[in-house]
């Protein structure tokens, strides 16, 4: 029976130090649905005291790439030592926080200091929010944030603001095919387009100022000055896919080029039927065959050479029956029998004796599996 009784007791006592815990515990922190705080030092009264004027974060608005942007806030010592201030860290190494004495600043009681967030735009492109941790030794303010937002451009613009111009399908018979593309500078409105280059002697251009009526038809506001480039696409391309490059020369000091990519498909008196060559899950050990169909316009008997073809693969053209009718070929494509597993992402070029067509250019995609 004793040891009922003091069980009983044991159990009581542990129940009433439970409850005093969790009373006690509630009382510091606000109740159960509070989150805990943390206690902030107690303040002696030598402490420094850190106070900064303003905003925290801080919208620089528009900035073209390759251009810094900088904002100093100002920092105050109201407490009664020296306020240490130093750089914790930040987003990224384009964002940096400086100080007067360098990585580091030492503020006397009653004096301020500027720290100066400083943003690379680089070549970033779109809205951004980049920031800086400063610390401090204020006991009750350990740490506090430094931002910076807004939205980076290109120095030079284009529109339409794509990286490629597609020509779409054009016909190696039409004399000249033309895209405009517009240029222009938010930050050096007077920007002026020096001259257009390509690799590619059938692609041109050429650069005059906007008219006051397309300056009003750009969807980018606020666009005061600019330039008309005219990208010409002349006779004597490959027929089939094409893929190049013009590159505008401008006097922006930021950004003296603008590279352009262009694509399209030249159409004309030869027609590869399909347009490209596609063969996907050939098993390397067995290979694989694929044929073509080219037709030339007005059943014109017509000389084709294998200019050009992936290493591994065996090309000819071979005429589409036995009868060899006239302007019928077919193009035979081998994918050999061994051949190691590999993706071969090419192109095959067909020299011709065609006045309007001297060469025919068909694109390959092929999968070898093991």
């Amino acid at each position: 029976m004793k040891r009922w009784l003091l069980l009983v007791f044991l159990l009581v006592g542990l129940s009433a130090a439970g409850t005093v815990a969790v009373q006690s515990w509630m009382a510091g922190s606000g109740g159960p649905d509070q989150p805990l705080i943390t206690p902030v030092p107690k303040r002696t009264g030598n402490e420094p005291k850190a106070v900064v004027e303003g905003k925290l974060d801080y919208n620089f608005g528009m900035l073209p790439q390759r251009t810094t942007g900088k904002h100093s806030w100002v920092v105050r010592n109201e407490g009664k030592s020296d306020l240490e201030l130093w750089m914790i860290s930040s987003t990224c190494s384009c964002t940096l926080a400086k100080f007067k004495d360098g990585q580091k600043a030492v503020v006397k009681p009653g004096e301020s200091t500027e720290i100066v967030l400083e943003y690379e735009t680089r070549e970033n492109n779109g809205d951004y929010a980049k920031g800086a941790t400063i610390g401090t030794n204020d006991p009750s303010y350990p740490s506090f944030p430094l931002a910076a937002k807004g939205k980076v451009y290109p120095a030079v613009m284009t529109y339409p603001n794509e990286p490629v111009v597609n020509f779409g399908v054009i016909s190696s018979e039409v004399p000249d095919s033309v895209v405009p593309v517009a240029v222009f500078s938010f930050d050096r409105p007077e920007t002026k387009v020096l001259k257009v280059t390509s690799a590619n002697p059938s692609v041109t251009g050429d650069a005059a100022e906007l008219t006051a009526q397309e300056l009003k038809s750009l969807p980018p506001k606020d666009v005061k000055r600019g330039m008309r480039v005219l990208i010409h696409v002349k006779p004597g391309m490959p027929l089939g896919t094409f893929r190049d490059e013009v590159v505008i020369v401008t006097d922006h000091p930021k950004q003296p080029e603008v590279r352009l990519s262009l694509m399209g498909k030249v159409t004309g008196p030869i027609n590869c039927v399909p347009g490209a060559v596609s063969m996907h899950d050939v098993y390397g050990k067995a290979g694989a065959t694929n044929e073509l169909n080219l037709v030339v316009a007005n059943a014109r008997a017509t000389k084709f050479e294998v200019a050009k073809k992936p290493e591994k693969l065996q090309v000819e053209v071979v005429p589409a029956d036995a009868e060899k009718k006239a302007g019928r070929y077919r193009l035979v494509v081998t994918v050999p029998p061994g051949t190691a597993p590999m993706r071969i992402e090419d192109e095959i070029v067909l020299k011709t004796d065609h006045p309007k067509a001297a060469r025919v250019i068909v694109p390959v995609s092929i999968w070898v599996l093991n």
